[in-house]
């Protein structure tokens, strides 16, 4: 039987050792708001060797899990009414831009993380947690947003 509040607790104290190794700025708090974590540790019943490619890991998966959307209303899967149904609702140059401006920045973050992982550079880390705080919180997450409120009223609509 897992015990999750010492699984969490353990996962909070090595959180913080990892944090003080590479000085990043984002808090605990402010990671688990966006990304989480404590779900993520709680669904794998168990804290990394690893830490950090854990907590990386975490945050990559919020990225790449809208990039296949997004594509999607770019270039809608034929045989899938829903998907060629929404994007029609994104049909103007202005829209297909925003779209495409939203995957470049996934696409960014999602290299940045293979980046990270594969050069087992500290600094490179680092930045990444930052990085994909501030990008998600202040362009991607908005970004994401809007476009589902304007897919749930397209699909409210009779």
């Amino acid at each position: 039987m897992l015990d999750k509040d010492k699984l969490l607790k353990e996962f909070e104290k090595e959180f913080e050792i990892y944090k003080q190794e590479l000085g990043f700025e984002a808090s605990f708090d402010e990671l688990e708001e966006e990304f989480h974590l404590k779900d993520y540790v709680l669904q794998i019943g168990f804290v990394g060797v690893d830490i950090g490619a854990q907590i990386r890991s975490r945050i990559i998966e919020y990225f790449r899990d809208w990039l296949s959307y997004l594509n999607n209303l770019l270039i809608p899967n034929p045989g899938f009414m829903g998907s060629q149904t929404e994007a029609k609702l994104f049909n103007s140059e202005e829209d297909k831009k925003r779209i495409w401006s939203l995957i470049q920045l996934g696409m960014k973050m999602s290299s940045y993380h293979s980046y990270a992982g594969l050069s087992k550079g500290e600094e490179a880390q680092k930045n990444f947690i930052d990085e994909s705080l501030k990008v998600w919180r202040n362009k991607f997450r908005p970004g994401i947003s809007e476009i589902m409120k304007r897919v749930y009223e397209g699909w409210s609509k009779d």
